[in-house]
């Protein structure tokens, strides 16, 4: 219901309310990213990153087991980034650093310092999961498996308190037989205030925690203790704002403590502590309780209508949703994976090694580019999926390929690849004067003859390295499945096992027309940490292998 109102999403091609009452309607997104803008039609129903999240965490479990936070980390998070639909930057950035076989928090002091500055919903809204497993258990063993899982993505303690708040407030709604008093979720929450803030992250890994101890000033348990402060200041003005009844209205808690402002909207305490508001006071009507954050102007409205039905589903059951529920994309795929959560089956799955996972992933994307339309795969996750529909996508001077495939066990993957400027859409033929010359023609042929054609480069994330050269401007008017070329120069993506450690780093240097929006493009691309000024250029590492020095293409007045 609040995707098609998240600002970072939405386009102005929306219905108005009165036309779309009670259903869930068709809209258009802008997918990809700003510097490579893709117009996505997206059907009624049909869910963001909050649901495909929710849906791995569960797969994971159900997957692997006891080992489901390897299969998270080794499998889930990096496929997730060929499918994701309105994923975060912190999360993101995460699964790419799985993906290269690295932690979430890095060795390096910049990555450190961004995964620790990421106090963003994006682990909250996943959690239920573990809740539906927990839900008969101690809180103690809920919240050691809500922080294993919260910090692949975030180390912030708004990330993690707000995970374990928004999971206490489902447990605890899993066990309060309906129906649920006016305002009873926010007293249980503070009552719960020793069991939520206990810093459970103190049982995390040596190398997070060392990572930890240097991170924020003053150190991780003074800053784990000022979150707690906030979310249980955040809960009593919630229950103030109750106690005034109908002269207080819930946008205007949201507006006041910061769920419309773009800086603070997805913090993930505050998106904890305001479903558990919104669930307190429409748990007598529901249906009319998931509009207000659906639709709040300026607010995070696919995470904050998601955790606020949440609440009112593990509190009140799922009749209330009514034809939304039904319709909702992969319901039964969804009421499924809750069933067998509740009991889940022992697993004796032997878990795919890093490189393992790797090559099944390279292989699925190989064979998704050639497949024929109808044509099944298996799926990284290890299920098989079939290709339903395939087509072009063009926006602007954008073109793109869309692939929607069915997997066996009934959910929908929308798949957007070879994102290219439209006038590099097509490959010319080489012609024939360039064609191999025959045996006889290269022994008559000189040495002075020969001419440099070209270079192969290896990176070790070619789609994050086209990224920022496409940022930057340059086209590749030739690609492949694991390639892309740059008029001489090839840029291919590095196999795990050509990976070592003290390759010397590749500089390419590229003249720009205006050096000011490239070094701001690349900002916004989290590439800041890596960026040095010199007078009017710059130079940035884009990957390991890799480092581009940006220069200004106009010549100097005079």
């Amino acid at each position: 219901m609040g995707w098609p109102y998240e600002r970072r999403d939405r386009t102005r091609s929306l219905p108005p309310l009165s036309q779309v009452s009670g259903r869930f309607f068709a809209w258009q997104r802008m997918a990809s990213s700003r510097f490579r803008p893709i117009l996505e039609d997206i059907g009624p129903g049909e869910y963001s990153d909050d649901t495909q999240m929710l849906i791995a965490v569960a797969r994971a479990r159900l997957t692997a087991g006891d080992d489901w936070l390897t299969w998270l980390q080794r499998v889930e998070w990096p496929f997730l980034l060929d499918y994701e639909r309105g994923a975060g930057a912190s999360v993101k950035r995460a699964c790419r650093a799985w993906e290269k076989h690295e932690s979430a928090w890095g060795k390096r002091a910049d990555d450190q310092e961004k995964y620790f500055s990421a106090g963003a919903n994006g682990a909250a809204m996943r959690i239920a999961p573990h809740v539906i497993v927990h839900h008969e258990g101690s809180f103690g063993d809920l919240a050691a498996d809500v922080i294993r899982d919260a910090v692949t993505t975030h180390g912030h303690p708004r990330a993690l308190l707000g995970a374990l708040v928004h999971a206490y407030a489902l447990w605890i709604s899993l066990r309060q037989p309906a129906p649920l008093a006016y305002g009873w979720l926010i007293e249980a929450a503070l009552d719960g205030l020793k069991d939520w803030r206990e810093p459970v992250w103190q049982s995390l890994d040596r190398h997070w925690l060392d990572a930890a101890a240097k991170a924020l000033p003053g150190g991780y348990e003074q800053a784990w203790d000022d979150t707690v402060q906030e979310v249980e200041d955040l809960l009593t003005s919630a229950r103030s704002s109750l106690d005034s009844g109908a002269l207080s209205a819930p946008s205007a808690f949201l507006e006041e403590h910061g769920l419309t402002r773009t800086k603070t909207r997805g913090s993930g305490t505050l998106c904890a502590v305001a479903a558990i508001y919104l669930a307190a006071r429409s748990a007598a009507g529901p249906e009319r309780g998931i509009g207000i954050p659906a639709r709040q102007e300026g607010a995070d409205t696919d995470t904050l209508a998601s955790m606020t039905a949440s609440l009112l589903g593990a509190g009140l059951g799922q009749e209330w949703l009514g034809s939304f529920g039904r319709t909702v994309q992969d319901s039964a795929l969804i009421i499924r994976l809750a069933e067998n959560l509740l009991c889940p089956v022992s697993t004796t799955l032997v878990l795919p090694s890093r490189d393992e996972a790797d090559q099944a992933r390279s292989r699925f994307l190989e064979e998704l580019d050639r497949a024929d339309t109808r044509a099944s795969l298996l799926l990284p996750d290890r299920r098989q999926a079939r290709i339903v529909a395939r087509g072009p996508m063009t926006s602007g001077n954008w073109t793109a390929q869309r692939t929607h495939l069915a997997t066996a066990d009934g959910q929908n993957l929308f798949l957007i690849r070879k994102v290219q400027r439209a006038e590099a859409e097509s490959v010319h033929e080489v012609p024939r004067s360039e064609a191999a010359p025959t045996a006889g023609q290269r022994a008559s042929r000189l040495p002075t003859e020969a001419r440099l054609q070209g270079a192969y480069l290896p990176v070790t994330d070619i789609s994050r390295v086209t990224e920022a050269l496409t940022a930057l401007g340059l086209s590749a008017p030739r690609r492949g499945s694991d390639w892309v070329s740059y008029e001489n120069l090839v840029i291919r993506q590095a196999h795990t096992r050509e990976r070592a450690t003290g390759v010397p780093r590749v500089q390419l240097r590229v003249a720009i027309a205006d050096v000011q929006v490239a070094w701001e493009r690349l900002r916004g691309m989290a590439f800041d940490g890596a960026v040095q000024r010199d007078g009017g250029a710059f130079w940035v590492q884009i990957d390991p292998y890799l480092i581009v020095a940006v220069n200004n293409a106009e010549p100097p007045v005079g």
